[in-house]
């Protein structure tokens, strides 16, 4: 009996961590005070149906989603709330996700969440300095850096993996520019 009790326990503990390797925990925090008790919500990009939504209270400051679903998804506060914090794209892969809602709100903890902060970053410097050129009447300058920009985030796209959540959304964002044929030289009429 007392065997079976030790092989029930092995197996029950072995199904519940095999159960949460495909999960995603995401471990939230927000900066600002006056959210105590405001909901936030985790919204899957291109199906923000109320039924694929999924919110919840902050409460001391925190918050946390978890679930199984793998896909790209915006961290929002409360439509009246929103001037308290910058919306944050996730990609809710298996692992433990943290993140920060803020005037400046960043992600992390993950390989595709890692990537996704830099490119966000990435994309804040490419729109202030595109800002700066174009303020400056330096367009062609402006636009060299703006394809530069998408030139990088394909890159990140690649090296996430095409398929993977953030590379497929990134290079939706951003596609391969399309080959221009080569002009060829039209024959004379005889």
């Amino acid at each position: 009996m007392k065997r079976f009790l030790y092989v029930t326990a092995a197996v029950t503990a072995f199904l519940l961590c095999a159960c949460g390797r495909d999960e995603y925990r995401i471990h939230g925090r927000v900066t600002s005070n006056d959210l105590e008790g405001i909901r936030v919500f985790l919204v899957p990009i291109g199906h923000e149906e109320p039924e694929n939504v999924d919110s919840l209270e902050i409460h001391n400051h925190e918050f946390s989603f978890r679930g199984k679903e793998h896909r790209m998804c915006e961290i929002r506060l409360h439509r009246l709330h929103r001037d308290k914090g910058q919306n944050l794209l996730v990609a809710t892969e298996p692992g433990d996700i943290y993140v920060t809602i803020g005037p400046n709100s960043t992600g992390g903890g993950t390989p595709q969440n890692d990537s996704l902060q830099v490119w966000k970053d990435l994309t804040i410097q490419n729109n202030m300095r595109y800002g700066e050129l174009m303020e400056a009447g330096k367009r062609e300058e402006a636009m060299a850096a703006n394809t530069a920009y998408k030139e990088r985030t394909r890159a990140i796209a690649h090296a996430l993996g095409d398929e993977s959540i953030a590379g497929a959304f990134l290079l939706r964002l951003y596609p391969e520019p399309k080959e221009q044929p080569e002009l060829q030289a039209a024959e004379p009429k005889q």
